[in-house]
């Protein structure tokens, strides 16, 4: 879930993949797109009058679709929160709890889940929701044609997955079974004691097929059609401006939600969507200026600072010249001077990256991030065995390479300028900055139209490996080129590990791979923030990022 980043404080201060947790592949791969797009807003949007229960939120980006099966990213993981319920949800605590399932079973060997849906459970429209449309949805992602961003992350969990999306096996053959309405039989590859956490991602969230079938690309985007089963319903998506949604009467749960109206708007300059939270023209805001933070840090009880489970990094594209060559690589990555990009962006709440994996993930009692170590990584440039790399791989100085397109969103040009800066000073690789739209940013990386990108990744549940299997060399966001067998061959022995020692090992071993060869080159650890009104009550944000409020209250 899971989930592809555009919360300003990391936007803005930090390199990050626009779509958030997973980024989203582009139209001519089949993907969605919402119908007739129109520019983003960047205006704040016109002051209403407040209605009782009516809860008005600003995004700084707008996603590209909102089709759970298909679309993943961070913006996407709220709106989805917001319509519908998986089988299981999350509370403040970061713990799991029932959603639609009621309740459920682990086999001995941990291999197979049984889910019990809770009674009465209903569709926006009124009509049944059975454990069938859970059984539909899978399938769905994982059939080719549906072009799903996660697809890759149903194969890896899902017993035959892989086999059916090749065509080998057929449904029946599948590991998700409706048993009957109210019982889900899941099957999996492997023991994964993090499942349910995984269970969070938008891709596994119930979608009717009648609904889908009947309009397969706009479905989501038409009040009418957009059928969910969380605690509210949509009922307007105006493309480049909003998103309104009201109470879900069916929702199991509809006694305890209290807001009766929810807006998200798209404002994508962050100055604008700040303006706006001061004016009180919208209750919260998915970031803050940059400009601005050290000073609301100081002075603004209505700032949220939060931990997330995501780090950002460059990605090099293997496929370009020079660039094919791991010493090119590491060298960039040992003449990355992290602190001084931080510094560069006045970026006071994020971390220099010395890994792949964010610190805080426990295995085995031990922190990934403190066995792995720095990967012989440093806050600061290691410039003398930069350079000799560099000369080892036959460019001295930079000399022989190309100048390389720096790929970059058309709202990170700061950050360009500050990487292309350190990379002609500090190795003589010369770089052309390419600023392009945050819709097409990742969708172009996929197709290697890049030779140096910002990129980033948020996780999906609280495990190294929701980290490590990016770069897998079947991950569709991976997004480099890179393809190591030993490290595929780790990861897939570290899934199915039983041992939680055995594990840490094969994942650290898979890390130091990753870094020395450097497809990417890690760069920070960051901190999210946002800002809500004093009268928005019962509400959090996880450490995905994604912001819940079926059970927020508006006091005012």
């Amino acid at each position: 879930m899971k989930k592809s980043f555009m919360f300003v404080v990391v936007c803005a201060m930090a390199l990050i993949l626009v779509a958030g947790c997973a980024a989203q592949p582009p139209a001519a791969d089949g993907q969605v797109q919402p119908p007739s797009a129109q520019a983003e807003s960047t205006t704040a949007p016109e002051a209403e009058s407040a209605a009782p229960g009516a809860f008005h939120y600003a995004f700084l980006d707008e996603p590209p679709g909102i089709d759970p099966t298909v679309s993943q990213g961070n913006t996407q993981s709220t709106i989805y929160a917001t319509l519908y319920e998986g089988l299981v949800t999350v509370d403040e605590a970061g713990n799991i709890i029932p959603g639609a399932a009621a309740s459920w079973d682990v086999s001995p060997d941990g291999a197979e889940y049984t889910f019990y849906l809770r009674d009465g459970l209903k569709w926006s429209d009124g009509k049944e929701l059975t454990a069938k449309d859970f059984e539909y949805a899978w399938l769905r992602a994982l059939q080719p044609e549906t072009a799903s961003t996660y697809s890759w992350f149903v194969e890896m969990f899902i017993h035959n997955g892989s086999a059916y999306a090749k065509g080998e096996v057929g449904a029946d053959e599948v590991g998700v079974k409706a048993i009957d309405d109210k019982t889900l039989n899941v099957k999996l590859n492997m023991p994964a004691a993090y499942f349910l956490q995984a269970l969070l991602a938008g891709v596994w969230l119930p979608v009717r097929q009648d609904i889908v079938e009947a309009d397969p690309e706009t479905w989501p985007f038409n009040a009418e059609t957009a059928i969910s089963n969380g605690p509210f319903k949509l009922t307007e998506y105006k493309i480049g401006s909003y998103i309104t949604a009201e109470k879900n009467p069916y929702y199991w749960d509809a006694d305890n939600v209290a807001i009766d109206q929810v807006r998200f708007s798209f404002i994508t300059d962050a100055n604008t969507a700040y303006s706006a939270f001061i004016a009180g023209d919208v209750d919260g805001i998915a970031g803050v200026p940059t400009t601005e933070l050290v000073n609301i840090l100081a002075t603004d009880d209505r700032l949220h600072t939060y931990d997330q489970l995501r780090f950002s990094f460059l990605r090099l594209n293997t496929r370009s010249e020079g660039l094919s060559n791991p010493l090119v690589r590491r060298a960039i990555s040992l003449a990355f001077d992290r602190k001084g990009y931080l510094d560069g962006l006045g970026n006071i709440t994020a971390q220099p990256a010395l890994g792949s994996v964010p610190s805080g993930l426990i295995l085995d009692g031990k922190d990934f991030r403190e066995v792995s170590g720095d990967n012989g990584l440093a806050p600061t440039a290691q410039l003398e065995e930069a350079r000799a790399l560099l000369a080892e791989a036959g460019y001295p100085d930079g000399a022989g390479l190309p100048v390389y397109h720096l790929h970059v969103a058309d709202n990170m040009t700061k950050n360009a300028e500050i990487l292309q800066q350190m990379l002609l000073t500090n190795l003589g690789i010369q770089t052309e900055i390419r600023p392009v739209d945050t819709k097409l940013n990742f969708p172009m990386m996929v197709e290697g139209k890049y030779d140096i990108a910002f990129g980033g990744w948020g996780g999906d549940y609280t495990h190294p490996m929701t980290f490590l299997e990016l770069f897998t060399s079947t991950a569709y966001d991976n997004a480099t080129g890179w393809a190591n067998p030993e490290y595929d061959d780790l990861i897939a022995k570290a899934r199915v590990a039983t041992d939680e020692a055995e594990a840490l090992e094969l994942m650290v071993d898979a890390e130091h791979i990753l870094i020395e060869e450097s497809p990417i080159v890690p760069v920070s650890v960051p901190s999210g923030a946002l800002m809500m009104q004093d009268y928005v009550k019962n509400w959090f944000i996880s450490t995905a990022d994604t912001l819940y409020i079926a059970r927020a209250e508006i006091t005012q």
